[in-house]
């Protein structure tokens, strides 16, 4: 792959600035390739990037190719959270708390311990805790739950950070970043794409990565290949209360609670197909605010602070990564929905292996994009 990059050229061109595509630069950048990264908003990792709690879990107990890539990528997280301290000076608070997901009745109960029964007996961890047993670990939580199961490995990393933190990596080993400008067209040579066109000029690359998101769909459209790649709305509640009231995650009654390490509590999120609107509503607040009162009763005098909504990439296979169908040098990265923070470092190391090496550490295949 050529190594030289310009005004107009680069050796790869990615479109997306959020964590998936500050990843894979990174990776990129590491391998000695400088890529160019395109966004239309003015800083990196404004959307889903920045909009989602950071959450790092890993619960699924099976060896299916999905669960298996969400472990890979959290193994990555200890190494990459030192690597990027290092390298950048900015801390992105990865912190192993793990996850207390807890339970108020029998049904919840049997749906959570044959989990934890399914993980131990395929060598993961989780613990059946009695209520006493969470009130230890979290007295905060309601005198009403029956229980708890615990997940030890799970942890969560402050995401905005993480994002500038992979930007600023990347762009100390030479990439490029043109932000605040839109993709409007490509420009394509027989079953290649050889630029992108932006404010009327185009840019030339070698090989081109889509990692837009939920507007990764637009821009696959404009290259003829019907890959449907849908936006979900989440929306988080922040809350401010000293001292902080939980070291661990808390997940039950469908929302989880993430402390950070300032002592500020986020409470998401919800699960909303009602296309590109980001509005935050009362509704989706208070259904964050009357879930975690009850979870933890004494959130209720906490101080709120606001409430914010994303947009999250869907694919209803789960993670589209690889080449896009009739074209060798197009990658697609995206349709993480939930999992765009714990998947980052490993899209990013695979697309860039992909790229570099067209052998990837782990296979690609069962995330291959398909036409609908």
């Amino acid at each position: 792959m050529e190594k030289t990059l310009n005004q107009n050229h680069a050796d790869v061109i990615i479109i997306g600035g959020g964590i998936i595509g500050c990843a894979i630069a990174y990776n990129l950048a590491k391998r000695d390739v400088k890529p160019l990264v395109i966004d239309k908003a003015t800083r990196v990792g404004t959307e889903a990037s920045w909009a989602g709690a950071g959450i790092l879990t890993s619960h699924a107990s099976t060896h299916e190719p999905y669960p298996m890539l969400c472990r890979a990528s959290l193994a990555l997280y200890p190494t990459l959270a030192e690597e990027l301290r290092t390298e950048t000076q900015i801390d992105i608070e990865f912190i192993r708390s793990g996850t207390l997901s807890v339970f108020f009745n029998q049904a919840e109960a049997a749906g959570l311990i044959g989990l934890a029964d399914r993980r131990v007996k395929r060598g993961f961890s989780a613990e059946v805790l009695t209520a006493e047993e969470t009130w230890q670990l979290e007295p905060a939580l309601a005198k009403s739950i029956a229980g708890a199961v615990l997940f030890p490995e799970d942890a969560h990393v402050r995401n905005p950070r993480m994002v500038t933190a992979l930007a600023k990596g990347a762009a100390k080993l030479g990439a490029r970043f043109l932000l605040g400008n839109p993709v409007t067209n490509f420009l394509k040579e027989e079953e290649r794409v050889i630029g992108v066109v932006i404010n009327g000029e185009t840019l030339y690359a070698d090989t081109f990565v889509i990692a837009a998101g939920c507007w990764a769909g637009t821009l696959i459209d404009q290259l003829g290949v019907p890959i449907q790649v849908e936006p979900v709305r989440g929306q988080i509640v922040l809350v401010e209360t000293m001292p902080p009231p939980f070291q661990h995650i808390v997940d039950g009654l469908g929302i989880y609670i993430v402390p950070r390490a300032d002592g500020r509590i986020l409470l998401g999120a919800t699960v909303e197909y009602v296309g590109y609107n980001k509005t935050a509503t009362v509704d989706g607040a208070k259904q964050m605010i009357d879930a975690g009162v009850a979870i933890a009763p004494q959130l209720a005098n906490a101080a709120f602070a606001q409430t914010w909504a994303g947009l999250r990439p869907y694919a209803k296979k789960g993670p589209i990564l690889g080449y896009l169908p009739g074209y060798d040098n197009v990658a697609l990265a995206t349709g993480h929905f939930k999992n765009g923070i714990l998947l980052a470092p490993i899209t990013g190391q695979l697309i860039a292996e992909l790229l570099t090496t067209r052998e990837p550490s782990l296979s690609l295949q069962p995330f291959q994009p398909e036409i609908a």
